[in-house]
């Protein structure tokens, strides 16, 4: 019988079907629910559900949407019709040993299977082992938390051989969903103070530093979602500072200050960037240098800040990614000196 251990269902078949799989998972959900499993509760406030019902038991309507949602599916009929896929069970043992940092556990795993390495879940999101070290895009129950030394852990599975670009399907797929932009944009290893030193391994184990398109998509990543530590660390790993917006949220103020002329007018010779990242959201050229502020006081930028505010910027102007003014980006990263000097500037919206 399977018993509770992340929710991993712990059965000797190497392999199930999807809906043995998430029919398990509900059952051992609602027994969790029913003793007051500390992590459980912690998953249900994670996808946002409180306390689960006056008796502090689950309903198996709700238990069956939990679990669907959890692995991306839209409802518990979507989970059905992919009823047939198969779960790789090693697969997910694997997949827990990541969040916990097992590394003992992963490496008896990747050396009775080495396949498993360029493995991929079978549920919506399709991420490798590799991209479960982001924390960012999996089930919730897998990205509570960062370990420790989650750094290790990547290390093993980049010399496994695990692909460091590789994409997946979480948020819709595409180039910015590869670990590396996963993870930079994660609050998990961030807060367990590994994201930098998680991007330099994952960079000096092959990682397209500038993105798989080339176009600088993990600094842009790091840049619009504040992770300040993982944008330094691209940039120690070779990534290319070569626009106003980038020098401005490294706080390069001299890199800054050359991208204007000695008139005091942007350089005509440097054209911004029309969009964030190659696919990404459009950009206003004329509103460059607002962006640069903005993301400037995202980053707690002060000598960049008020060098930029001599060149008469509008501050009602809200960058395109979350649409934050720049005192809005202070204020939303607690960067209460620059909320001080921004917020007397700013016209009333």
């Amino acid at each position: 019988m399977p018993t509770w251990g992340l929710p991993t269902p712990r059965v000797a078949e190497s392999e199930v079907t999807v809906q043995q799989w998430i029919v398990w998972q509900v059952g051992l959900l609602q027994d969790a629910v029913a003793r007051g499993d500390q992590v459980t509760s912690e998953v249900l406030r994670f996808v946002g559900m409180g306390p689960v019902t006056q008796d502090g038991r689950l309903d198996d309507d709700t238990a069956r949407q939990i679990v669907a949602n959890d692995h991306g599916y839209a409802d518990w009929a979507d989970a059905l019709a992919h009823g047939h896929d198969v779960v790789d069970t090693r697969f997910e043992q694997a997949a827990d040993a990541v969040y916990a940092g097992d590394l003992d556990t992963l490496r008896l795993l990747l050396d009775a299977r080495p396949a498993l390495v360029a493995a991929r879940s079978p549920f919506p999101h399709r991420q490798t082992l590799l991209h479960h070290v982001a924390a960012n895009g999996i089930e919730a129950e897998r990205q509570l938390r960062s370990p420790a030394n989650a750094v290790d852990v990547l290390r093993l599975l980049i010399e496994r051989g695990a692909d460091p670009d590789a994409t997946c399907d979480s948020y819709g797929g595409g180039n910015g969903a590869t670990t590396l932009c996963l993870l930079v944009s994660s609050v998990h290893p961030a807060d367990a103070g590994v994201q930098g030193a998680l991007v330099e391994q994952l960079c000096a184990g092959g990682a397209c530093v500038d993105g798989i398109d080339d176009d600088g998509l993990p600094m842009w990543t790091a840049i619009t979602f504040g992770y300040t530590e993982a944008m330094e660390a691209l940039a120690r790993c070779g990534a290319r500072v070569d626009n106003l917006c980038f020098a401005a949220a490294l706080g390069d103020l001299d890199a800054v200050q050359d991208h204007f002329a000695p008139d005091g007018g942007l350089r005509t010779d440097l054209a911004p960037l029309p969009r964030i990242g190659a696919h990404g959201r459009t950009q206003a050229p004329e509103s460059v240098v607002e962006y640069a502020l903005i993301w400037a006081a995202a980053h707690d930028r002060r000598a960049v800040v008020r060098f930029l505010l001599t060149k008469d910027p509008d501050l009602r102007v809200t960058e395109p990614w979350f649409q934050a003014t720049a005192v809005g980006a202070a204020r939303y990263h607690g960067h209460d000196e620059l909320v001080a000097l921004l917020e007397p500037l700013t016209p009333p919206a």
